[in-house]
């Protein structure tokens, strides 16, 4: 039992803990954790420069930390940074743009995480959209989420999505709780997607930002591979189901010229 990192003294405390966890894991949003967020997030679009930088090989998604670390600390809280790519043999650019502005469709494409999904407006490249999510790792937590959306063109036929969270609130007994408040697995998501056409196929990078809260010392062992494991599983579940919504039929999306040439 040893070499898997775990025990039954492990065991027997996870069990012991298990039916008291989701009171005990109640927390608030921090003003500076917040604003460490927004600093983390504007140094890091910063330095972005939409180039790949991962190479998959057939039917393979390659995860790596999105900066120098996947993990930083800040009071209060933690930022997950991950970046992830994948290849869809037989896709082009057009079609992929075309599954992403699918926002009715997204409780359908990235289910069960995503169980009701629509778009709010739509001006051009830039779209607001609302999620329902749903993430269970030991406990079963509902967000209600929105997103303001751009898509960018960046020439030669490749073409960038920034996608950033205005909105994010627990759902706890059918209703909302205050902004900020809750277990804290999730309080701000962005998300950064670049879309490349490649030989017999379209390369998809897709980078993660998001915060989560801070893991009390007392339950640390036990509560941060739950916390931390979420992004990284989440992306992969996201790339994968991306790529499994191209082998269907798709038509291109509507006016983003991408789908000429592709």
């Amino acid at each position: 039992m040893a070499r898997y990192g775990f025990s039954f003294f492990g065991l027997g405390l996870w069990l012991a803990l298990t039916p008291v966890l989701p009171a005990q894991f109640m927390t608030e949003l921090a003003p500076r954790t917040n604003q460490e967020f927004d600093e983390y997030q504007k140094n890091a679009e910063a330095r972005m420069d939409w180039q790949a930088r991962l190479s998959p090989g057939p039917g393979e998604v390659v995860i790596a930390a999105g900066d120098r670390n996947s993990l930083i600390e800040v009071p209060g809280g933690l930022i997950h940074d991950w970046k992830a790519a994948t290849f869809a043999p037989g896709a082009t650019v057009g079609q992929a743009l075309a599954v992403l502005q699918d926002y009715a469709n997204y409780k359908t494409i990235y289910a069960p995480e995503v169980i009701d999904s629509r778009a709010l407006s739509h001006d051009g490249n830039r779209w607001r959209l609302s999620l329902r999510l749903v993430k269970k790792k030991v406990i079963t937590v509902t967000l209600n989420s929105e997103y303001e959306a751009e898509y960018r063109s960046l020439g030669k036929g490749r073409w960038a999505k920034v996608s950033r969270s205005v909105k994010l609130t627990e759902v706890s007994g059918g209703k909302e709780l205050p902004a900020g408040t809750g277990h804290g697995f999730l309080w701000r998501l962005n998300s950064y997607w670049l879309l490349e056409p490649r030989e017999n196929g379209v390369y998809l990078e897709c980078r993660s930002i998001s915060l989560s809260r801070g893991i009390p010392p007392v339950l640390d062992f036990i509560v941060r591979p739950m916390v931390t494991s979420v992004p990284r599983e989440s992306l992969r579940t996201t790339l994968n189901a991306t790529v499994s919504a191209l082998a269907k039929p798709h038509g291109a999306a509507p006016g983003s010229g991408a789908a000429q040439g592709n």
